[in-house]
């Protein structure tokens, strides 16, 4: 097969060869209208176990469609484990692994491969249970519902599900389980294992009705917008119980501001953009737009959707997102902890319209009362530009210089431009706009019991700019009250 293989090469070799020539009038036209493979997609997962002494015909795709020789040839890492046969059907010899590799026959460019697990036993699918509560399997008609679910035994040879819809009419599902609602009604949704005994389970979504929009709003909250931004638009609709699932979102400069198919917004670059919001009921529609400007200095960083704050040095570690909260805990400070964030990316800075910046975080009630010693700063710097350094710097180092508005199980660290500056010489933040490479909060010299870390992480809820010290104060007495 190897020998088979090298002579198809060389005859390319030998072709390509023939069409050579150092005068650009002699190269054959036909050589520029040859197409080689880009992508090879086996469509199979990336580990495929396979019964010892049973066979399996995978299946394929090569892109792009046009390309003039299709053709793979397919090899064996360990042929004595498993083999291929030049169709593309492998054999389970011996228990082990092997790579099995598709390769184009004209071309290098691109190779796709599979590891074969062989195996003696299956463990089968015996149970399939959705993880999403009773009460909340429902959608609206037009809406999506993604599921969730868990499988018994969880370590089933073959993990993958099959999913139907037995009442299209009602509601579609999608191959990764998505649902999609049609009409009002009860769908009834089929998932169905992929292993060679099939068990089966339905499950029932229930389809709300529309209940049309009569009137929309964009709240006006929102014409400011901030770099970075990532988040649905607030809106107010009549009657209150309107199905806002239904909106379609729009930009009239995505380059600005633009929108995914789940009406999440992301803010990408300075300048004014209109955002309209519609829905569409057949024969009538409703729509409202609002006006917006991404304003230079202004921060809106919060979690449901990106989480653009990251550990700074090492200092901490990053569990994960949850309910909109960047949940992190600590690094070592010798006999104590620490923690250190910084801002992906920098800040661009405009103190003049945005010169207080504020960020909210929840600890372990214990770390506030037991961390009698706690410091906390900003460190804010760009290589070769001033201003630069902690924030209040001249006195005492730095350490506690942010004003903290106590809220109870959170507190809010904030740093007003307009009372204190950067570095010893107490220099402000410019009133004009400027790239700042490093933002970082620290925390340090906290106490921190290392016992279970789900109960003992701390939790970033966001990271704003103010224009004033009164609206931030504002904005936390709001949340408070909520809470």
């Amino acid at each position: 097969m190897k020998q088979n293989i090298f002579w198809s090469a060389a005859g390319i070799l030998g072709v390509s060869l023939g069409l050579f020539s150092c005068n650009e009038e002699d190269v054959s036209p036909a050589l520029d209208e040859k197409t080689l493979v880009s992508e090879i997609n086996i469509k199979v997962t990336q580990e495929l176990p396979l019964l010892i002494n049973t066979d399996s015909l995978l299946t394929w795709e090569v892109l792009p469609e046009n390309a003039t020789n299709k053709n793979v040839i397919w090899t064996s890492a360990s042929p004595e484990i498993a083999n291929v046969s030049a169709d593309g059907r492998i054999s389970a010899l011996k228990l082990g692994e092997a790579v099995i590799t598709a390769s184009p026959e004209w071309g290098y460019a691109t190779t796709s491969s599979v590891t074969v697990r062989v195996i003696d036993h299956i463990d089968f699918i015996e149970d399939i249970n959705l993880t999403i509560p009773e009460e909340e399997r429902s959608v609206y008609a037009t809406a999506s519902l993604p599921l969730t679910w868990a499988i018994t035994p969880e370590d089933a040879t073959y993990p993958g599900l099959k999913w139907e819809s037995l009442t299209p009419e009602i509601a579609t599902v999608s191959e990764t389980g998505v649902v999609k609602g049609v009409a009002a009604g009860t769908a009834t949704i089929r998932a169905t294992a992929t292993d060679s005994k099939h068990f089966y389970k339905d499950f029932e979504i229930n389809v709300l009705p529309v209940i049309q929009i009569e009137s929309l709003e964009i709240d006006e909250s929102h014409k400011e917008l901030a770099i970075g931004e990532k988040t649905k638009l607030n809106v107010n609709v009549t009657p209150e119980n309107a199905t806002i699932s239904t909106l379609v979102w729009e930009s009239s400069n995505p380059n600005v501001v633009s929108f995914d198919e789940e009406g999440v917004m992301t803010v990408h670059d300075y300048g004014s953009v209109t955002i309209t919001a519609s829905a569409n009921y057949g024969e009538t529609s409703v729509s409202a737009t609002l006006n917006a400007t991404v304003a230079e200095g202004k921060v809106n960083d919060t979690f449901d959707y990106a989480a653009s704050w990251a550990i700074f040095n090492n200092v901490g570690a990053v569990v994960g997102v949850e309910d909109g909260n960047l949940v992190v805990t600590p690094g070592e400070d010798k006999t104590y902890k620490a923690l250190r964030l910084a801002r992906t990316g920098g800040i661009n800075f405009h103190a003049g319209n945005y010169p207080i910046l504020a960020v909210k975080i929840y600890m372990p009630a214990d770390v506030f009362t037991e961390s009698t010693k706690m410091e906390w700063y900003l460190d804010i710097w760009t290589k070769g530009q001033s201003p630069a350094g902690k924030y209040g710097e001249n006195t005492d180092k730095g350490n506690r210089q942010m004003s903290v508005l106590d809220c109870g199980d959170y507190k809010v660290y904030y740093a007003d431009f307009t009372k204190k500056g950067l570095g010893g010489s107490n220099e402000f933040m410019p009133s004009t706009a400027i790239n700042m490479e490093n933002v970082e909060f620290q925390w340090w010299k906290l106490w921190y019991d290392s016992g279970d870390p789900l109960e003992g992480t701390i939790k970033l809820d966001w990271v704003k700019t103010f224009k004033t010290e009164d609206e931030l104060k504002a904005l936390v007495e709001a949340e408070s009250s909520q809470e």
